[in-house]
């Protein structure tokens, strides 16, 4: 099976890439994969492009993409409108992480809360960070 080997600062860049589109000669295509191309599921709820899982948020749709082996799992995912992302790697044991869904609800939770309050949430969430950085 196919599988992207990568290190959490190239997963950064690609999610760079596609929130800094127009800054890229890549912009065209990096424009095009966020085009809805696919409909599934009960009453074609899931939305699919190209590349990315596109499924509905407030201020416009949230793109991500996950991927897992045996003992990894991955989470990338971005919201255009807001320029709001997120990458989130794990070691997983077992079928119980739970990295996935709580990465989508955090990237829900963030763009969101960019949309409402953008410079205020910009300040709460690099001090988050910080804070998770420093241990």
């Amino acid at each position: 099976m196919p599988a992207v080997r990568s290190t959490p600062g190239d997963l950064l860049s690609y999610l760079e890439a596609h929130l800094s589109a127009e800054d890229t000669p890549l912009s065209g295509p990096l424009r095009d994969v966020q085009v809805p191309l696919l409909r599934r599921g009960w009453r074609h709820r899931h939305t699919h492009t190209l590349t990315w899982y596109h499924h509905p948020a407030p201020g416009g749709p949230l793109l991500f993409h996950t991927g897992a082996t045996f003992g990894q799992q991955a989470f990338l995912g971005y919201h255009p409108a807001t320029h709001t992302g997120l990458v989130a790697l794990a070691t997983r044991r077992g079928r119980t992480c739970r990295v996935i869904g709580t990465a989508y609800e955090l990237l829900y939770a963030l763009a969101d809360e960019q949309r409402c309050e953008p410079a205020r949430s910009r300040q709460a969430s690099a001090g988050w960070w910080n804070a998770v950085t420093r241990g």
